[in-house]
């Protein structure tokens, strides 16, 4: 059984080890061997013998060095790689995310701009729309529902996109986002809107939420204190999340509030992608 596995990796630290063995037997002759060795090879000979097996010593410690260094700079540029190629998967996941919230944004303005567009106001105590255009823009806002809680589902299940150790300005504002376009949805949903022929009928005591979505909002002034608090970067995370809170715990939810939500959970995605870039490309993506 072969006890040592012999490679060209192996030839260098093999030289040092048999040189050194060997000069440290020709220096110490006189004191190991009573000088036998120089008397069997000759004063010259030994001495020339000598002089090669230090030298060689020396060349082999250099070299074992330098094969350590070298191998030394491999392992932290295969480590380097492995980070970056760690890093470019994990900004092209979030900037995935933070697309697909981006067009849910897109897809609830849309909505409401497409519905307001479209209401008669001809009585302002009983706004009417289209059915038609009603319910085209109720499934646009049922796919903004569905796409911002499939981002959140993602960012609870996929702990390699966001730390859940350390703080952050999403979750929070993405469930407020999905709550508040699920209780628009549901007052359609739940057969609240008064339907005559071919329209709809908003009312304000029926469907508070689709009235605040489309028509003039009751938000108080502290959510909309909190509301400049939250989109506040100059403002400490502590007291932004405090805001966030108070937002979250208020009833009922508002439009205004969950479109700054969705903006604070894009802007924070963003931070989180900044934040994985060197210092030269943050310079740059900045």
């Amino acid at each position: 059984m072969m006890l040592f596995k012999f490679s060209p990796r192996n030839i260098p630290p093999t030289v040092f080890a048999i040189a050194l063995s060997l000069a440290i037997i020709f220096v110490f002759n006189k004191s190991l061997f009573s000088g036998k060795i120089e008397t069997f090879l000759g004063p010259e000979p030994f001495k020339l013998t000598l002089q090669f097996l230090l030298i060689s010593v020396v060349g082999g410690a250099l070299s074992t060095i330098l094969t350590f260094l070298k191998e030394e700079e491999a392992r932290d540029d295969a480590k380097r790689r492995e980070n970056q190629a760690r890093r470019d998967t994990r900004i092209a996941n979030l900037q995935t995310l933070d697309g697909i919230l981006a067009e849910a944004y897109r897809q609830m303005k849309s909505s409401k701009r497409r519905l307001r567009s479209r209401l008669d106001r001809t009585d302002p105590q009983r706004p009417t729309i289209a059915k038609n255009d009603f319910e085209e823009c109720m499934d646009q806002l049922l796919a903004a529902q569905i796409a911002v809680e499939e981002i959140k589902d993602l960012i609870d299940t996929r702990h390699d996109l966001i730390k859940k150790t350390v703080p952050n300005l999403i979750d929070g504002p993405l469930y407020y986002a999905a709550r508040y376009l699920h209780d628009v949805f549901e007052d359609f949903e739940q057969g609240r809107v008064t339907r005559e022929a071919d329209r709809f009928l908003l009312d304000e005591v029926a469907t508070p939420n689709l009235y605040d979505f489309l028509m003039k909002s009751s938000e108080p002034d502290l959510i909309a204190t909190q509301r400049e608090i939250m989109k506040d970067t100059h403002r400490t995370y502590d007291d932004r999340r405090v805001a966030m809170g108070v937002v979250q715990e208020h009833r009922p939810r508002f439009g205004k509030a969950a479109l700054a939500c969705m903006r604070l959970a894009s802007s924070e995605l963003k931070r989180l992608m900044n934040a994985e870039l060197l210092p030269g490309e943050r310079s740059v993506a900045d």
